[in-house]
């Protein structure tokens, strides 16, 4: 089971409408620390002029990345206990550029979700299976549409400890 401080990190709403594999969120460790992923959550959010396409899915996954990233807007992960100290590990958003030189890698965790207003996801792993990102490493959070859709925005979090 994981233990140590717990820390949750969620991205801007990031706007999506394409239909290929994105990475939309990515979390880093660093050569001196591991983070061991307990939850994690994906909402859809209309924009303004939202269109949703008909009978459209969104498959979010959370994969294994390697690479050496470029662009993306730093995120900072909130402890859960006020008085720990920063996390470790480092976040990025594709709020305000895309998250480019990453390569998709193995999947850890999928969920196919209604592309409609509202749709939602959160997944508590039980203790003891936590998905562990070793140190120097890379995890993650990838969607891909069925069909496009038109100012709809995604938003995701990660609760995890180090």
């Amino acid at each position: 089971m994981a233990q140590g401080r717990i820390y949750t990190a969620t991205s801007g709403l990031v706007a999506y409408t394409g239909t290929s594999a994105t990475l939309i969120f990515l979390g880093t460790t660093t050569s001196t620390a591991t983070a061991d992923i307990q939850a994690i959550r994906v909402g859809i959010y209309s924009g303004s002029g939202v269109s949703y396409p008909s009978n459209g899915t969104v498959l979010v996954q959370l994969c294994r990345v390697t690479g050496s990233s470029a662009g993306g807007t730093a995120v900072t992960a909130r402890p859960h206990n006020a008085s720990d100290i920063a996390a470790n590990t480092t976040f990025l958003d594709a709020t305000g550029s895309a998250i480019t030189g990453m390569t998709q890698g193995a999947i850890v965790w999928e969920q196919s979700l209604p592309f409609t207003a509202g749709a939602n996801w959160a997944e508590w792993v039980t203790p003891g299976a936590e998905w562990r990102v070793s140190a120097s490493s890379f995890v993650g959070v990838y969607l891909t549409a069925s069909s496009g859709g038109t100012a709809t925005d995604f938003e995701t979090s990660l609760v995890f400890t180090e």
